[in-house]
C-alpha cells in the first residue's frame, strides 16, 4: 500500500498508524504528535521538527514505549 505524502506516519520507525482520536496518552499502534512527547524525546528529533519538508512530526506508541524503557 502505497502512502500519501500528506500521510502522518511515524519519525522513528516510518511506520503509518493512526492517529491517536484521543491523544491524552500514548498508546502502542497510535501516533500522537511529538509535540505532545517529554522534552527528553523530542530533542532526538529535533532536525525533524525544524525541517520544512516534514512538517509536524509523529511519534508512535511503540517507539514511544520503546525510547523510554530505561526511564
Amino acid at each position: 500500500m502505497k502512502m500519501a505524502i500528506t500521510d502522518p506516519f511515524c519519525c522513528r520507525c516510518k511506520e503509518d498508524f493512526p492517529v491517536a482520536e484521543e491523544p491524552t496518552r500514548w498508546m502502542m499502534g497510535q501516533l500522537r504528535k511529538l509535540s505532545k512527547a517529554p522534552k527528553k524525546i523530542r530533542e532526538q528529533f529535533r532536525e525533524w521538527l525544524n525541517s520544512e519538508i516534514h512538517g509536524e512530526g509523529y511519534l508512535c506508541g511503540n517507539c514511544y514505549f520503546d525510547l523510554t524503557d530505561d526511564e
